[in-house]
């Protein structure tokens, strides 16, 4: 179909601004309750440097403190979190968030960090899980400032500053949650009206702005893009039971489907990473519109149509992702140029866009949702004919599924 597109490059990113980009994938699983993330990473920051930490420490605090909350994917369990803070099951995102990392080399130091961070002090000093104590000490930072701000989140008509003598009441009768010394530290730094005004999120970005860049920026091989882009997937694909697996799914099938279409090694690979993250955007939808089981509203369609436009905002963060961000932002429109949001037609729409569109629409339709069965491919093959005479979907591409439709099944279904 085309056999004229270069070879890409092998990207280099700034694997620090990853991680700022990927708090900010999970700020937007709090829907209304955002930043929660980078308020954790500014309190940790400072209790740090109170401590005395060097910088390799402070720079671990600062990843970690960002991603803490990468095993939660739901708005139901971060409302929860939110509003109970300590419950039986809050260790679970936790060990979610650690499997997360330890799947992603260059970042699975953080994983330790990670799932600790709602543990307490007395069982995190006495128990036997080989930790340094510059890891220990670091988890139970995240810890409290996690703490701190949970109540913060529960008063969010009063000023922060105004709330530190019940903040440190608090903290100070939680028993043998936090170690001495980190709860000094805060004390000392909370003391400072700047500490409280660098929450404001007008202030915040400002804050962050000289870690949140010039981390190790290194080239990725293409296994580690891939596995990269299943660790951004996975969280995607967790937060309802309906999804589980579809963007894995419209990985596999947009890469298949992009051989298929005679495209270079290298693009095929780029493709699949798109697909992979095509739904990012679905973590600022609320659970109830995803799970829905009937159809949506206007209200509840307008919602969701921001889906994909948060996608782009996302992934254009990443240096190095400007042609990633658009292949997978642009996964609802159509050649007549009556998709979403951007309303893009004719030249203006990638093949490699349309690759995942297509994609995404049959695995979509090979999956049980909230309001159908899973359809079978004879009927999802009807569906795919029909937007194409409509000039909804790539008409050669959908050519290209009928022509090999048992194995992008299986491909759509079984991606594993």
């Amino acid at each position: 179909m085309n056999d004229l597109v270069p070879a890409r490059n092998p990207l280099r990113l700034d694997l620090r601004e990853v991680i700022y980009v990927l708090s900010g994938v999970f700020d937007f699983v709090g829907v209304t309750d955002v930043l929660h993330g980078k308020r954790v990473a500014h309190m940790a920051m400072a209790v740090g440097r109170a401590l005395g930490l060097d910088q390799d420490r402070l720079d671990d605090l600062f990843e970690a403190a960002l991603i803490h909350d990468a095993g939660v994917s739901t708005t139901r369990e971060h409302d929860k979190l939110i509003s109970q803070y300590a419950f039986l099951e809050v260790d679970w995102h936790c060990v979610r968030g650690q499997d997360l990392f330890l799947r992603f080399a260059p970042m699975a130091h953080l994983a330790p960090i990670i799932a600790y961070h709602h543990t307490a002090w007395s069982r995190l000093r006495n128990s036997d899980n080989g930790l340094s104590r510059d890891t220990r000490l670091a988890t139970n930072i995240i810890h409290l400032v996690d703490r701190v701000d949970s109540l913060l989140a529960r008063q969010p008509g009063i000023d922060p500053a105004l709330m530190r003598p019940c903040v440190l009441e608090i903290l100070e009768h939680s028993g043998q949650d936090f170690a001495p010394e980190v709860l000094e530290a805060f004390r000392e730094v909370s003391a400072r009206e700047a500490f409280w005004f660098g929450l404001d999120a007008d202030a915040l970005a400002v804050e962050l702005a000289p870690h949140a860049r010039h981390g190790h920026t290194r080239t990725l091989s293409s296994s580690e893009l891939t596995e990269l882009a299943t660790l951004f997937a996975s969280i995607v694909d967790a937060k309802s039971p309906f999804t589980a697996e579809h963007s894995a799914g419209v990985g596999h099938l947009s890469a298949h489907l992009a051989a298929r279409a005679e495209l270079d090694a290298d693009v095929c690979e780029q493709i699949e990473i798109a697909a992979l993250l095509h739904d990012i955007g679905k973590l600022r939808i609320p659970d109830a519109i995803l799970d829905k089981p009937g159809p949506l509203d206007a209200r509840e369609r307008a919602t969701m149509n921001r889906h994909a436009y948060y996608t782009y905002l996302i992934l254009t963060q990443i240096t190095g992702f400007d042609e990633i961000a658009v292949w997978a932002a642009y996964h609802h429109e159509s050649p007549n140029g009556g998709g979403y949001p951007f309303r893009e037609s004719g030249a203006g729409l990638p093949l490699e866009a349309r690759i995942v569109a297509v994609a995404d629409v049959f695995q979509a339709l090979a999956q049980v949702r909230p309001y159908r069965d899973a359809m079978k491919p004879d009927r999802i093959m009807g569906i795919l004919g029909s937007l194409a005479r409509e000039n909804r979907l790539d008409g050669d591409l959908v050519a290209l599924i009928d022509e090999d439709l048992d194995t992008c099944w299986r491909v759509a279904v079984h991606p594993g």
